[in-house]
């Protein structure tokens, strides 16, 4: 064996041995991908840590198609590794970042907005401005209006209301949580349930259009994170320090997961209630306090569609305090229903989250 062929072969080993390795690592992604998606499959209420695995969907869905491009650069033919992964997960992919170029507008179709309002406070600090707030909801145009975190006194929610009813608005409110509608309302509230720290769920019926249509407004349970803690978590990141983004994801875990536990029984709550009245148009809309990779979301949308995976495009974040991007705010409408021109409006700055907005009109299903 010359000297050449020796080099040639010790190369060709090391090549189908790095293509090894990566192959394998890009299988172990894609497993723990799919992992994550099953995660929400389990009830938090059951297992609650487990079932936060679904916040790591971004990070393997991230990885997986890095080594798409990697397999260009390398090797063409394993290409269908990272390609099979997204496929094997697809639904959740497309929930989680929908693509939807072609969306066409219906001659007849009502606007929908809902937006956790930060109860209207003022603090510069944190970029609040409750009259910024009262000033974008009021020229919003809005047909029906859900706000969560919204106070029912004080300077600034008498400006909002005094606003709304020169509109013409009708207005429903439980706690926090507030339904203006140019649509008449149908007597009383058929669901009411507050919780601490403003969380809950509240529900009505309006005539739209002359339609019976049932409207769900939901705050549900906030993970309770301090902004000390969510400041610690995210300076342990951009120090890269091992031991604090340990301690402090041991906390933020825990937190996470006892609130998890108690949305997945506030998200059994809300189906049965879409169930009771499924003969109706629902709308339900809110801060679910949970990502489209949760056990409260896909319990949710065995029901209803989500109106950003229907009609949006993209990541959609709608909160992003430091080191938290995440779509935790959501539309959701009955299978009569269908949306179009779903987004996160970036252009108001007022509150810890961003609104988000579509437009719903009768489906041809």
């Amino acid at each position: 064996m010359t000297l050449e062929n020796f080099t040639s072969k010790v190369k060709h080993g090391a090549h189908v041995m790095l293509i090894s390795i990566m192959a394998g690592a890009n299988i172990a992604t894609i497993i723990l991908m799919w992992a994550t998606c099953f995660s929400t499959l389990l009830s938090p209420a059951i297992h609650p840590r487990l079932s936060q695995a679904g916040l790591l969907f971004p990070v393997f869905l991230g990885l997986d198609i890095l080594f798409i491009l990697v397999w260009v650069i390398v090797s063409w033919k394993w290409i269908a590794i990272p390609i099979i992964g997204i496929l094997g997960c697809w639904n959740y992919t497309r929930e989680y970042c929908p693509f939807n170029p072609f969306d066409n507008t219906p001659m007849e179709s009502y606007k929908i907005l809902s937006f956790n309002v930060a109860s209207l406070s003022s603090d510069s600090a944190n970029g609040f401005n409750g009259k910024k707030s009262v000033e974008y909801i009021a020229k919003s145009d809005a047909d029906i209006v859900f706000l969560q975190e919204c106070p029912k006194s004080g300077t600034v929610f008498s400006s909002l209301k005094h606003k709304m009813d020169s509109l013409g608005y009708k207005a429903q409110h439980d706690g926090g949580l507030h339904i203006f509608s140019k649509w008449p309302f149908i007597g009383k509230p058929v669901y009411s349930r507050s919780l601490s720290f403003g969380n809950g769920s509240f529900a009505c019926l309006i005539n739209l259009d002359g339609d019976t249509t049932l409207l769900i407004n939901n705050h549900l349970q906030s993970n309770a994170i301090s902004p000390e803690e969510k400041s610690a978590y995210g300076d342990a990141i951009e120090q890269y320090d091992k031991e604090k983004m340990k301690a402090s994801g041991r906390i933020l875990l825990s937190r996470l997961s006892t609130a998890a536990s108690k949305r997945a029984e506030q998200a059994d709550t809300v189906c049965a209630l879409i169930k009771r009245y499924n003969k109706h148009q629902i709308i339900a809309a809110g801060d679910m306090n949970d990502t489209p990779i949760s056990y409260t979301y896909q319990k949710i949308t065995g029901l209803l569609n989500n109106a950003f995976a229907e009609s949006g495009n993209g990541l959609g974040i709608s909160y992003s305090q430091k080191g938290f991007p995440v779509r935790i705010d959501h539309i959701f409408v009955s299978n009569d229903l269908a949306t179009h021109s779903t987004h996160i409006d970036n252009n108001i700055h007022s509150s810890d989250h961003l609104p988000i907005v579509t437009r719903v009109y009768k489906s041809a299903k």
